[in-house]
């Protein structure tokens, strides 16, 4: 088994212990909530016969076990965010995805429907976090369909989760199928090469990692940036902060030979145009 198959076969096993960890929930939850609902309901007389349980309960599991199983096929972060907002749409007159920076929500792009929706950003503690390495890094905003819904409202809480756990699986795979491929093209390509060689292919990568992270989680400020031509205006903080990440990790011999991190700006934010990142006076 190659290591790229391990690595494959490692993200399929954390997957399967996440849907088991989220499956013990739903089955921990919804006994909570049949146990509340037939609570409310009992009768009067105790030798009467229980209510049977309501139809909407199990089209609300049917409905989450769906969520789960779309979450499951998204193949990119993008892809998970997206369908996110979709499946959460079906237990919420509206839904949304909100990515937070420097403290602030930004919205995610929205879920196609046409309707915009209100630019004013949500209060981060009435939102559901997503978290990856434990820290939030987005949050779903819903409007419930009634003033007292249960089945949805947890359903919107374990698919968050879910989803969640999701993304930071996939963050942890996707980097480390990365530097493994990039490795082993240099050792078989480079395997002749002097330590400078190795010392730029790293600077190289690492510069790359960097600014896709930028792009990934500031997609809408980038389309903007570009459509306006003041990326530098709105990403600043971001670049100057991943450009200081990049000084305290490469050496400064390596530095002096390339700017690999203004090369990876250029072509990944500024699609090749390097005057989108010239500063405006």
């Amino acid at each position: 088994m190659t290591f790229e198959q391990q690595i494959s076969q490692a993200f399929e096993t954390l997957s399967e212990r996440l849907r088991g960890e989220i499956d013990q929930e739903v089955h921990r939850r919804t006994a909570e909530i049949a146990a509340a609902t037939l609570a409310e309901r009992a009768p009067l007389d105790p030798s009467a016969a229980a209510p049977a349980q309501p139809a909407e309960d199990g089209a609300s599991r049917e409905r989450l076990a769906d969520g789960f199983h779309a979450v499951d096929e998204a193949r990119s972060l993008t892809a998970i965010l997206d369908v996110l907002v979709t499946r959460a749409g079906a237990e919420s007159t509206r839904a949304e995805v909100w990515l937070i920076r420097g403290g602030r929500p930004y919205r995610w792009r929205t879920n196609g429907s046409g309707d915009p929706g209100d630019d004013t950003p949500p209060l981060i503690e009435h939102g559901i976090p997503l978290t990856i390495g434990g820290v939030t890094v987005a949050l779903l905003v819903s409007e419930p369909r009634t003033t007292n819904d249960e089945p949805r409202t947890t359903n919107l809480a374990l698919l968050t989760r879910y989803a969640s756990q999701r993304l930071e699986a996939m963050t942890a795979f996707t980097t480390a199928r990365a530097l493994t491929q990039h490795d082993l093209a240099d050792r078989g390509v480079r395997i002749a090469e002097d330590e400078s060689s190795e010392e730029d292919t790293s600077a190289r990568r690492y510069a790359r990692l960097l600014v896709s992270e930028i792009k990934l989680y500031h997609e809408s400020a980038v389309i903007e940036g570009r459509r306006d031509r003041d990326l530098a205006a709105r990403l600043g903080g971001e670049i100057t902060r991943a450009r200081v990440m990049y000084e305290q990790r490469v050496p400064p011999h390596v530095r002096e030979r390339a700017d690999y991190f203004q090369d990876e700006l250029v072509k990944t934010l500024a699609n090749g145009d390097a005057s989108l990142l010239e500063v405006r006076t």
